[in-house]
């Protein structure tokens, strides 16, 4: 990176803009090797707790999804499913559901579901099941029938993943798109094909076979020793602005793991889990072939459409990191879903992505990258809510600008 850009952070830490920021990039060829953080680790008492670091807990949210996608790969790879499967028999509880659809004016009402759950639509986005904040019919269905709204990011709705995200899809599987459970669902696919619970999982599968020590991304940070006194603190936009130290609640030992979006972990290890896929003498993880599918957009027609449609504007403001805006041409860019994230197809004019760049963050304003064809990729990661934090973005935006700049 260049010392202006880290300047450029120190101000903006200065000026309330963000907490602190982690900041890794690595290449194919190994000449960048970038592992820098600023700020503190907590508001709550920063002069005591010391600085952020690069390996500093973080509370991760949809950053965990690609933990979560690598490890469905990997069932994959070894032949117990394919992303063509019809999970229903595997996930009774998710075939269950009916779709909630709403027509014009009409009040939403429930039918039921005539399309196949496939696995690719669990994994991209397009199977219906959405988050209560981006739904309001589905808030509407559960407060009117007395049930509890699930929030995301917290035990409320119930302990396990069938309590949480068993409320009505929002369309038929693959005819539409919309941000969701779907890689909660896939987690908990991955428990019942490998027989493991989904830390373990991870810790045996990914971080194992990467160097990564036990517990570096976990789940359960209370359950490992060596994390105390490395967790960061969550903030908050306050009065004017500024930023304050926001509690957010133990994770309860007992909850089942949550794979779209409960993990904690290091950023220093997760970046170590991207470069996995940029190595010369092929990944860890996965095979070639996986590795494809981990990485290649497969939403069906219809359902880019809708994903396309929703990123011009406004419709990005929720989105965690720098999207350019879709367009059907020219400057425009246009996007698919990989099992790993959002896939810029075409780049479009502005920026200096390749096609391929895949990219996702996290609620709490983490971002990453990867670009296998420019063979670089990067992670900037801070802890502020609310998501897509609109002056954190513009920090996100340079970040990738000067990683490529030292291309």
């Amino acid at each position: 990176m260049t010392p202006e850009f880290e300047t450029t952070v120190s101000n903006a830490i200065a000026n309330d803009v963000l907490p602190g920021a982690v900041m890794l990039v690595r290449s194919r060829d190994g000449k960048l090797d970038y592992s820098h953080a600023l700020g503190a680790l907590s508001l709550s008492n920063p002069s005591s707790l010391g600085p952020l670091k690069p390996d500093s807990i973080l509370t991760m949210a949809s950053t965990t999804k690609l933990l979560t996608a690598i490890a469905v790969l990997q069932q994959v790879q070894a032949e117990k499913i394919t992303l063509e499967t019809d999970v229903s028999e595997l996930l009774p509880e998710l075939a269950s559901l009916p779709v909630l659809s709403s027509s014009g004016n009409n009040p939403p009402v429930l039918s039921k579901r005539t399309e196949p759950i496939l696995l690719k639509h669990l994994l991209t986005h397009s199977s219906g099941a959405s988050y209560t904040w981006n739904s309001p019919d589905v808030v509407a269905h559960l407060t009117s029938n007395d049930k509890p709204v699930p929030v995301p990011l917290s035990p409320v709705g119930g302990k396990s993943v069938s309590e949480r995200c068993s409320y009505p899809l929002t369309f038929q599987p693959g005819k539409g798109w919309v941000y969701g459970t779907g890689l909660d669902w896939a987690g908990l696919l991955v428990e019942r094909l490998s027989g493991r619970k989904l830390d373990d999982y991870f810790q045996l599968r990914i971080l194992q076979p990467l160097g990564i020590q036990k517990g570096e991304i976990t789940f359960y940070p209370g359950r490992h020793p060596s994390l105390k006194g490395r967790r960061a603190g969550m903030t908050a936009r306050g009065e004017k602005d500024r930023l304050r130290h926001h509690k957010l609640g133990e994770e309860p030992a007992e909850n089942e793991a949550m794979g779209g979006e409960a993990g904690f972990g290091s950023m220093a290890a997760f970046v170590t889990v991207l470069a996995d896929f940029l190595k010369p003498e092929g990944s860890k993880l996965l095979d070639v072939e996986r590795q494809e599918l981990l990485f290649k957009g497969c939403l069906s027609e219809e359902s880019k459409a809708v994903l396309n449609q929703g990123l011009k504007g406004e419709g990005r403001d929720w989105i965690v990191g720098w999207v350019y805006e879709a367009g059907d041409g020219g400057a425009g860019a246009r996007y698919d879903w990989s099992p790993a994230g959002l896939v810029t197809t075409e780049p479009g004019k502005e920026g200096k992505r390749k096609g391929g760049f895949v990219q996702w963050g996290g609620a709490f304003n983490l971002a990453w990258f990867i670009d296998r064809e420019a063979g670089v990729c990067g992670v900037f990661a801070t802890q502020i809510l609310l998501p897509g934090d609109l002056k954190v973005r513009p920090l996100i935006k340079e970040f990738e600008e000067v990683v490529y700049s030292k291309l």
